[in-house]
């Protein structure tokens, strides 16, 4: 990816951490019910990408997640306290050169229908206004318009949506995309979050689509029986 200026570097990873993949999917509306049982934890641990996984340049691994609590979003409500997660892992890597920072987030629910419940009650316009409101209320953000991009299917259900936004830090302006894809395999939701400037935008999808390809095709393998 090309280069940036410095100054996109600490915005991105500010704006990074304002709004994290796990706020997404298995997140939203009231509280889920999380049931964490030793196996489907290493379930989840053993579903993030490693930086293996990542071309020269890149930094970062495992992170820890953070606790699955609801964000507030006006008329965005949907049930969530019905789903039990019983696995939840974090990763976290960022390229400096080129400004960009890409976050991970696991999930293991109880059965691979309520993935489909989940996907079913989540990805609705709802969703897409509660993504624009909460960047919106992050600080230096001037404007947000956000979009249900296009996305080669993946898994049994998937969805991504772009937020490009428009960040006053001092006397400096810049416009950063903002990518969120969410995608189920069996009992496990991923959500993937890529932060870069705008200028990168046009070479996002093709990267977000080799990682979650990567990440199906593994959970496929895992699941099939050793003989």
């Amino acid at each position: 990816m090309a280069t940036a200026k410095p100054l996109v570097a600490g915005i991105v990873c500010a704006l990074f951490v304002a709004v994290p993949a796990s706020a997404a999917i298995g997140t939203v509306a009231d509280n889920p019910t999380v049931r964490i049982n030793p196996a489907d934890q290493a379930r989840a641990v053993q579903a993030l990408l490693a930086l293996k996984d990542f071309a020269q340049g890149w930094k970062g691994g495992e992170t820890s997640p953070d606790p699955l609590t609801a964000p507030k979003c006006p008329g965005f409500d949907p049930k969530e306290s019905d789903l039990v997660v019983s696995g939840h892992a974090d990763a976290a890597f960022t390229y400096p050169s080129g400004a960009v920072s890409f976050h991970q987030d696991v999930q293991v629910l109880h059965s691979p229908a309520a993935v489909h419940t989940d996907f079913a009650r989540t990805i609705t316009a709802a969703f897409g206004r509660c993504l624009a409101y909460r960047l919106s209320k992050q600080k230096g953000v001037s404007a947000v318009r956000i979009e249900r991009i296009r996305f080669p299917s993946v898994g049994s259900v998937s969805a991504a949506y772009r937020a490009t936004l428009t960040v006053r830090v001092g006397k400096h302006t810049v416009r950063l995309a903002d990518d969120f894809v969410f995608f189920g395999v069996g009992r496990t939701e991923y959500s993937l979050n890529l932060v870069a400037p705008v200028q990168l935008s046009g070479q996002l999808g093709t990267f977000e689509w080799s990682m979650a390809d990567l990440l199906v095709k593994r959970a496929t393998t895992a699941a099939k029986p050793c003989c």
